[in-house]
């Protein structure tokens, strides 16, 4: 029968006190440990770049297209239909944009956007001079003259696209179910920064908005080409009819009535054609109205940027805490209580 070992409190304390001492006896590696840590953190916030923070803030506003025109007209004695066809149900309705917003379509364009007063310069100009990537490429590129590109400037636009959407863009609501979504770019030129933040938010609310509209805006654009023609002709035949009124006609030629009430007849038809037209016209408008999302700035970027990168003081605590813990923990790995 094994014999069972009792464990006193007097062999924990001395155990204790065995530890200790090796502790203080291993003081070189744990400071040496707890150097590195603070150097390691200083040497690399020293040879890092700057990283200058812009953020919007935007409140997304999703209308339903549901009940077309009539739900448009009911909205305007207060009656809301639109939930009788479920639009709009969905709190993730506006997650579309996200994918929106660091597409390849939105960032090319707001990379070939001009800077203000620097003859010409784009963001894309601006990006490969301070991101590194210049150094990197075969053969120089500039996307200041206007026109078509070339494939190799596509393809230089394709690579920044990919660094951008990885690195420097973030999209995010602030609350998984609201409708506040937030933009920060990040990148180590405040030009940059400020300018791509703002310019992201409004070619994707130009995008947003035509593709959620796109299908009622063709629609008024149709019946508004439709209503201006019916016009034209109304006119002519407005103007057909008065030349036809004979103010005192020979009563042996009665026949001469027959055109003026021809005319008058095409006149009241092309008439009521243009009145269900321009019907058909503004119910088309009310409904686009109502499908229209609204998209509300709330915070814009302002100079000067904040500078994103922690602060030395931080990264020397830091560094100096963790390399006090990994000292410890190799002691602690390395000790053998005999």
């Amino acid at each position: 029968m094994a014999e069972k070992k009792t464990i006193v409190l007097g062999d924990v304390i001395e155990s204790m006190k065995r530890f200790f001492s090796y502790l203080r006896s291993q003081f070189v590696l744990i400071a040496l440990c707890a150097a590195l840590g603070f150097i390691l953190p200083l040497i690399y916030r020293a040879f890092q770049k700057p990283a200058y923070a812009a953020s919007t803030t935007f409140i997304l506003e999703e209308k339903s297209a549901a009940g077309g025109g009539l739900a448009g007209i009911a909205s305007q004695v207060g009656l809301d239909l639109g939930s009788l066809g479920g639009g709009g149900s969905s709190v993730f309705t506006g997650d579309n944009i996200l994918d929106i917003i660091k597409s390849r379509v939105i960032i090319e364009k707001v990379l070939l956007t001009p800077i203000a007063g620097n003859s010409g310069k784009t963001l894309a100009d601006l990006y490969i001079e301070f991101s590194g990537l210049k150094e990197r490429l075969p053969a120089p590129v500039s996307f200041a003259s206007l026109g078509a590109h070339s494939v190799y400037q596509d393809s230089v636009l394709y690579v920044m696209y990919e660094q951008i959407a990885k690195k420097n863009v973030t999209v995010d609501r602030l609350n998984k179910k609201g409708s506040i979504f937030k933009i920060v770019t990040i990148s180590p030129n405040q030009v940059f920064s400020k300018n791509f933040a703002e310019r992201l938010l409004k070619e994707t609310t130009t995008y947003y908005v035509n593709v959620k509209t796109s299908s009622a805006s063709a629609n008024v654009k149709r019946l508004q080409a439709r209503g201006d023609s019916l016009l034209r002709v109304l006119n002519a035949k407005s103007y057909n009819a008065a030349s036809y009124q004979i103010l005192d006609p020979n009563v042996a030629f009665k026949s001469m009535s027959v055109p003026a009430e021809v005319s008058s007849r095409d006149k009241s038809i092309v008439f009521s054609i243009y009145a269900e037209v321009t019907k058909n016209l503004e119910m088309s408008r009310i409904a686009l109205v109502s499908q229209t999302p609204v998209i509300q700035l709330l915070d814009v970027p302002k100079y000067p940027l904040m500078d994103d990168r922690k602060s030395f003081v931080f990264l020397g605590f830091a560094g100096l805490f963790a390399g006090l813990l990994i000292g410890f923990f190799i002691c602690l790995y390395l000790y053998t209580d005999k």
